[in-house]
């Protein structure tokens, strides 16, 4: 397992790829809205294990253009960024 993913077919081999990115901004944008925290994180883990599913299958790997599912670390890494994008969102509104 790679740390970054560099190229397209590293993805869902490396901790981090261009959709931690994505993962970030969705909690930043889940704080700034002040969803609720558990309704956050519950939407972030639950999309992790529905794509843990549908990336098993011949659908999920077309749809998503992979050859197979998440490492376990890019699961880790994506709901801690989402859950860091949430704090941080929630910092920026208790700021002013």
């Amino acid at each position: 397992m790679k740390l970054i993913a560099l190229s397209k077919p590293d993805q869902n081999r490396a901790a981090i790829d261009p959709w931690t990115a994505v993962h970030f901004s969705a909690g930043l944008a889940a704080g700034l809205i002040e969803m609720h925290r558990e309704t956050a994180l519950g939407a972030a883990l639950a999309y992790e294990v529905v794509e843990q599913v549908f990336e098993r299958s011949d659908a999920g790997r077309e749809f998503f253009k992979t050859s197979g599912p998440e490492e376990p670390a890019n699961v880790v890494v994506d709901i801690a960024v989402f859950a860091f994008g949430y704090w941080l969102g929630g910092r920026w509104n208790r700021s002013g």
